[in-house]
């Protein structure tokens, strides 16, 4: 039938010379045959006749040779070269005025964007504050070029105005949940960040990703600090998430069940820091009147603990 027909038949054919094991010609005729209306074989067709030739081989490389001191690994992820003036919080501002006049989907408005990433790392608090006062605005299309470059930022500051903002309650919940699960990505947490978003956890109104992200970001920590459960900080956090626990990890309700699988499961993301709760842990896991979920959780809990806590002594032998 018609529909089965054949509508486009090619043809390729290629003829290549080769001299000491070195391809020296290669001649190619190409053949395209369209036929969506023909006859009895008739229609388009085209054809290309294509040449390569082989004039001369050289013999030394013809690039610059550059010194092995001078070349280097690094990540690609916002590398960009460090600048050594002053950024002031006028010229922030502007930024971020040009990124909402500019095209949403240009180069410009990427290369603006990643401009103010890497402006934003330069301001102090104080100056943080003054620009989220003057350009938290929207832009024409409900973009908030601020709000989108802080979770990228990764400063101390950025850190302590991002809790600010989600304290006060100025933006949608959908932003609050990119913030905190941003801090998961902060390459060099410092002790001010987790002093500063320590109090979220004590809200009424904490959500699942704050206890984790508050959480793997003080398990960050402290992977790169030696005796991080000597800080103040940390000690905060753990004592926060300890007073959930009860001592036994008992629950009256689904309600209560939900809210300590998810604690349990924040104690278990801090990793290193949690050690200083195995004790617990290890009494809600055995003790056979808290429900099965809870057991389990609170043993899941162990997984990033160091085994220098002697965790095999700690846990239950079995019922």
């Amino acid at each position: 039938s018609q529909s089965e027909q054949q509508i486009l038949s090619s043809q390729l054919e290629c003829v290549q010379t080769v001299k000491d094991r070195v391809l020296a010609e290669a001649k190619c005729t190409e053949s395209n045959l369209v036929t969506p209306f023909s006859w009895k074989g008739s229609g388009a067709k085209t054809q290309t006749r294509s040449s390569l030739k082989l004039f001369q081989v050289e013999t030394e490389t013809l690039y610059k040779k550059v010194d092995s001191e001078d070349l280097y690994v690094t990540s690609m992820l916002y590398e960009r070269e460090q600048t050594e003036r002053e950024v002031t919080g006028g010229e922030v501002t502007e930024l971020v005025w040009k990124l909402c006049l500019a095209h949403s989907a240009s180069f410009e408005t990427a290369d603006l964007f990643m401009a103010l990433v890497f402006e934003l790392r330069h301001l102090s608090l104080e100056a943080l504050k003054v620009l989220w006062q003057r350009s938290s605005f929207k832009c024409r299309d409900n973009w908030q070029p601020l709000i989108d470059a802080l979770p990228s930022c990764a400063t101390e500051a950025c850190v302590v105005l991002m809790k600010e903002i989600i304290a006060s309650g100025e933006v949608e919940e959908d932003k609050v949940e990119y913030f905190f699960w941003s801090f998961s990505f902060i390459p060099k947490p410092t002790s001010g960040m987790i002093e500063s978003l320590a109090p979220l956890l004590k809200s009424p109104r904490a959500s699942q990703s704050c206890f984790l992200g508050v959480t793997a970001l003080l398990h960050r920590f402290c992977s790169a600090y030696n005796s991080c459960d000597d800080v103040p900080a940390v000690q905060s956090v753990m004592m926060t998430l300890g007073k959930f626990l009860g001592g036994n990890c008992a629950v009256q309700d689904s309600e209560g069940l939900s809210q300590m699988q998810l604690v349990l499961k924040a104690i278990g993301n801090a990793g290193l820091a949690a050690a200083s709760l195995a004790p617990v842990l290890s009494l809600c896991a055995s003790l056979k009147s808290n429900p099965i979920e809870i057991r389990l959780a609170a043993i899941q809990a162990f997984r990033r603990i160091p085994c220098s806590v002697r965790v095999s002594d700690l846990l239950p032998a079995g019922d």
